[in-house]
């Protein structure tokens, strides 16, 4: 049994070797490098859209359409931001005990207090 099973493999061996001499190479600096798809460094903390949201109201000072929050958000962060989540910030922080938005019109919120 043990030399069937030693010989029997003969091109999973030659792959092997031949993938073994490819991770040297790499090593050794001969193969291109590729660079990131993604700008962004490390997974996002929760809260980050709420935070983006709350600055760019405190920067405007007065009241803004949904729409133009997410542009501005976008802008902030350099990044596409899901529409949903826009909506999800500025709808769970209007009611409460401390809301942090207040909605003054359909789809106008400012920032509160």
């Amino acid at each position: 049994m043990d030399l069937l099973g030693h010989y029997s493999n003969h091109d999973l061996q030659t792959s092997l070797r031949r993938l073994a001499g490819k991770l040297a190479d790499l090593r050794a600096g001969g193969g291109p490098r590729r660079r990131p798809e993604s700008r962004r460094q490390r997974a996002r903390r929760p809260g980050w859209v709420l935070k983006a949201v709350v600055e760019v109201l405190v920067d405007r000072r007065e009241p803004m359409r949904a729409t133009d929050i997410r542009a501005a958000v976008e802008a902030v962060l350099g990044e596409p931001v899901a529409w949903s989540s826009i909506k999800g910030a500025l709808a769970s922080n209007v009611s409460g005990s401390s809301p942090r938005f207040v909605r003054v019109a359909r789809g106008r919120y400012v920032l509160a207090g």
